[in-house]
């Protein structure tokens, strides 16, 4: 497996792991009484479980590409493309924030939206300093190399 691979291998064994512990975290916040809480870990497992099946199709993806032996133009063609779908998430990134916060505010009386509001934003911010972390680091370590 080349170095592109490999990055892209660890960085969704990353979102896995983040999905995983949101799950559990989810999960447990579920069994409580207060609605807010209930509904915050209702749309915490929502995202796991979506931020899991990107991880496991892109995880499959890589394997694929692991066993074709891709050459290094089709290789620097996917390191381009994984860094601008980073950097266009790390811009969505900021809008689920945005509308997370307006969620939690604009429901106040809500407890369903408040918590599914700040959910969001705590996966928002999540994922914003994971995709801009890995959009940098793919940038320094495969695209502006000599």
């Amino acid at each position: 497996m080349n170095e592109f691979l490999r990055y892209q291998s660890r960085m969704m064994k990353r979102l896995l792991g983040w999905s995983a512990l949101s799950a559990g975290v989810g999960l447990g916040l579920m069994q409580s009484q207060r609605a807010v809480v209930f509904h915050f870990g209702g749309m915490t497992l929502a995202w796991a479980t979506v931020n899991a099946l990107i991880a496991l199709f892109a995880l499959r993806g890589v394997a694929k590409k692991a066993r074709q032996n891709a050459d290094d133009p089709t290789v620097l063609s996917g390191v381009h493309h994984l860094y601008k779908l980073l950097w266009l998430n790390f811009g969505l990134d900021t809008l689920y924030i945005a509308v997370g916060i307006w969620l939690a505010r604009w429901g106040m009386d809500d407890p369903m939206l408040v918590g599914f509001g700040w959910a969001v934003v705590v996966q928002g911010a999540f994922l914003l300093i994971f995709d801009g972390w890995h959009g940098w680091r793919l940038g320094k370590q495969f695209i502006t190399r000599p």
